[in-house]
C-alpha cells in the first residue's frame, strides 16, 4: 500500500464520534485503538459513505464536532492548544506533513475573524473529493471553536456549510466541482476564555505530571523557561518570547542557561525526550501521535532524536520498560 491508502486514526475517532454526537448509527468495524496512529483509508471511506446514506452529503462538515467529545485524545489536544486562528492553521499543516497527507489546506486570506481556504491535492491529477473537502473543513470549524472562537460560520462558494448546512446548495457545488474552497468566519470576544468549555483540552491525568518536566539539576531560570515550554512542545518560541514570558532580558536568559550548558533548544528537545518517554511508558497511544504531540516534524524525525538520546527507538523503548517502569529517561 501507498501513503494515500491510510488514513490518520485520529481523524477517523474524530469522525466515529461525530456519528455518536449525531445519533447515527452506522455498520462498520470497531472505532481504531489509541495504539494505532494510521488505518486503511477503507475505514474512513466507510464512515463518510455510510454517514451520506443515512444523511446526505449536508451531514458531512457537522461529523467535526466529534472532536468536543475527545478532549483526551493526545493529537486533539495538540491541534486545540492553538493560540489563535492562524496557529490553528499552521498546526493543521504540520499534521498534514506529519502524517504525509496527500492533501493540504492552503491560507489564501486571513484576518482577525475571517478566513479563505483551499483544499487541495498534492497530485493535481487525483483532487480532494466533494466528502473530503466538507469532512476537513468542518473539523476546522469545530477546532475554531474548541480554541474559544464564538460564533463559527462556513461557506462554500456561498452556500451556508456550518453549523447548519444548506444540503441541497452543498450537492450542486458538489456535482459542480466547487467544494475545495471555502470562507470561514467567528467573533473573538476580548473577555471569553480561551478554551472552549465543550471541549477542554487541559485534563487532569490525561497527559504528563509537571514532575516528568523538573530536574534537580536545572537553575530556577531554567525551571522556569522548561514550565513555559511543556505547556506547548508543538509551539515555536523564540529567545525573546520565552524571555518575555518570564520576565527576563533575552541576553540575561541566554547566560543564565549557558551557565547551566542549556541552551532554549536544547532544553525544548529535552522536554520533548521526557514527555515522548511518559507517553511510551504510561499510555498505548500510537507512536506516530506521540511524535506529533510532542512536537517533531514527523515519525523518522522523532525516532531518530529519540535513539539518539536514549539508545534505544520509541517501540523498543516502550517494548523494554513500559510494564516495568513509570519513569522517564534523565538525559541531563
Amino acid at each position: 500500500m501507498t501513503n494515500s491508502d491510510f488514513a490518520s486514526a485520529a481523524m477517523v475517532r474524530v469522525l466515529r464520534e461525530g456519528l455518536r454526537a449525531l445519533g447515527l448509527d452506522v455498520d462498520m468495524d470497531a472505532a481504531p485503538a489509541m495504539g494505532r496512529g494510521r488505518v486503511p483509508l477503507d475505514a474512513k471511506r466507510a464512515i463518510v459513505e455510510g454517514a451520506v446514506r443515512a444523511r446526505g452529503l449536508g451531514v458531512l462538515p457537522l461529523l467535526g464536532r466529534g472532536l468536543h467529545g475527545l478532549a483526551h485524545d493526545p493529537t486533539h489536544r495538540s491541534l486545540a492548544a492553538a493560540r489563535d486562528a492562524g496557529d490553528l492553521f499552521a498546526r493543521w499543516r504540520r499534521l498534514e506533513r506529519y502524517f504525509h497527507s496527500r492533501h493540504r489546506v492552503d491560507v489564501v486570506l486571513l484576518t482577525h475573524e475571517q478566513a479563505r481556504l483551499r483544499h487541495r491535492s498534492l497530485d493535481s491529477r487525483a483532487p480532494p473529493l466533494a466528502a473530503e473537502d466538507l469532512v476537513v473543513m468542518g473539523v476546522l470549524a469545530a477546532l475554531l471553536e474548541t480554541i474559544g472562537s464564538q460564533a463559527v460560520r462556513a461557506w462554500v462558494d456561498g452556500v451556508p456549510a456550518y453549523p447548519r448546512p444548506d444540503a441541497t446548495g452543498l450537492l450542486e457545488r458538489a456535482n459542480q466541482g466547487k467544494t475545495a474552497e471555502w470562507t470561514l468566519s467567528w467573533e473573538c470576544v476580548a473577555d471569553a476564555p480561551t478554551r472552549s468549555s465543550v471541549a477542554p483540552t487541559a485534563v487532569a491525568g490525561s497527559g504528563p505530571p509537571a514532575d516528568v518536566f523538573v530536574s534537580s539539576l536545572w537553575s530556577p531560570t531554567a525551571r522556569r523557561v522548561a514550565a513555559t515550554m511543556a505547556g506547548d512542545l508543538a509551539r515555536a518560541r523564540t529567545v525573546a518570547d520565552l524571555a518575555r514570558a518570564i520576565g527576563m532580558a533575552p541576553r540575561s536568559l541566554q547566560r543564565s542557561l549557558a551557565s547551566a550548558g542549556l541552551t532554549c533548544s536544547s532544553l525544548l528537545m529535552e522536554l520533548r525526550m521526557r514527555a515522548a518517554a511518559w507517553w511510551l511508558l504510561n499510555t498505548p497511544v500510537a507512536i506516530a501521535e506521540i511524535g506529533f504531540v510532542c512536537g517533531f516534524a514527523d515519525q523518522p524525525h522523532f525516532t531518530r532524536c529519540f535513539g539518539d538520546r536514549v539508545g534505544l527507538t520509541p517501540a523498543k523503548y516502550r517494548d523494554a520498560f513500559s510494564a516495568g517502569s513509570s519513569g522517564s529517561p534523565t538525559i541531563r
